[in-house]
């Protein structure tokens, strides 16, 4: 049972479920990309371009709901100095986990 919040999706508001499917359809892999830039970063101890990484997936997050992951990325992008551990990169790859296995839910197959 996961502990971060589900995405609570603004735009789910604005979109029908089948176009929800579509966008959340090409946007999940971009977003796994983007995380993973963001992860290798850190790894690499490249301090400014991760507070940029993070800059980008802040707005990405914030559209898409992920409520969860707003704190971690806020911090990542003031270039806190707690974001420099491996308990705080942990952290942050187990709450992406889990809010972008929530947004797949989402996404209905194409019809075939």
């Amino acid at each position: 049972m996961s502990n971060t919040p589900t995405p609570t999706m603004p735009l789910g508001n604005k979109l029908n479920p089948q176009q929800l499917s579509v966008f959340m359809r090409k946007m999940l892999p971009e977003l796994n990309r983007d995380y993973a830039t963001l992860d290798t970063l850190l790894q690499n101890q490249q301090w400014q371009a991760a507070a940029r990484q993070a800059h980008k997936l802040l707005s990405v997050a914030k559209l898409l709901g992920l409520d969860a992951m707003l704190p971690l990325l806020l911090q990542l992008e003031a270039a806190n100095p707690a974001t420099r551990t491996e308990a705080f990169r942990n952290t942050l790859a187990d709450t992406c986990q889990q809010q972008l296995e929530a947004l797949s839910t989402l996404v209905i197959p194409p019809p075939t």
